[in-house]
């Protein structure tokens, strides 16, 4: 009997400590991710504050431009089909984005895009990518309706958070630099506001797509105003 007796302590005491360890684990993924999330919006609210600030102070040099919008397929979605079984591109949330633009010349931006991109089993991405775009057809001066055609090129870094912590697994969050959009073909039609599609691949989707308002520089008194 005494020797049963002490085959339970023993278990019960294996036991215990297992239940001590799962919990620590438990409260200190918790805390690593909440902590993540929390410098994730920092660094998002800076970025856009950033934004904010920059078309005012640049308006006497060139003008400046905001573009909102929405894209399918990202590079991050293919990599989840490759990576997880039964994984699905409906598991992901899409990529919103949010770019702005400085023009350095009327065929060429320097600019700093933003998305974000949810896939349910995996986890999320905040994307920090700066960016240059080049216009090689601009009906500027010739219609009525402008019609640019361009491409661009961004890299930079993705924020990820882990959607999977727990006991067992590791916690991958944290900066990685995968953030990249390739774009050999885009269109933008309108002058101030305008719309515009995008095909590419990298953080953005294969087919982005939304709306984008330029905001004009201060002209000189001779020069002539043309959108």
């Amino acid at each position: 009997m005494d020797m049963f007796s002490g085959i339970f302590r023993a278990v019960a005491l294996e036991k215990s400590k297992f239940a001590i360890s799962l919990t620590f684990h438990k409260h200190k993924y918790t805390a690593k991710y909440h902590f993540m999330m929390q410098r994730s919006i920092c660094i998002l609210c800076l970025a856009l504050s950033m934004i904010c600030l920059v078309p005012r102070s640049f308006a006497q040099q060139g003008k400046s431009e905001i573009a909102v919008g929405y894209g399918f397929y990202s590079f991050y979605s293919f990599l989840n089909e490759g990576l997880h079984y039964n994984a699905r591109y409906t598991n992901s949330s899409g990529t919103s984005v949010l770019t702005y633009r400085y023009y350095i010349t009327k065929d060429v931006t320097l600019g700093l895009g933003f998305g974000y991109e949810n896939i349910s089993i995996w986890g999320s991405f905040v994307t920090f990518s700066p960016e240059v775009t080049f216009s090689y057809l601009d009906t500027r001066n010739t219609t009525d309706t402008r019609v640019k055609l361009y491409g661009a090129f961004s890299y930079g870094i993705s924020i990820f958070q882990d959607a999977n912590v727990g006991y067992g697994h590791a916690d991958q969050s944290g900066g990685k630099p995968w953030a990249f959009q390739a774009t050999p073909f885009g269109v933008r039609v309108g002058r101030q506001i305008a719309g515009f599609a995008e095909v590419g691949f990298g953080y953005k989707g294969v087919i982005n797509a939304g709306l984008a308002v330029r905001f004009p520089r201060k002209l000189a008194h001779h020069e002539h105003h043309v959108e």
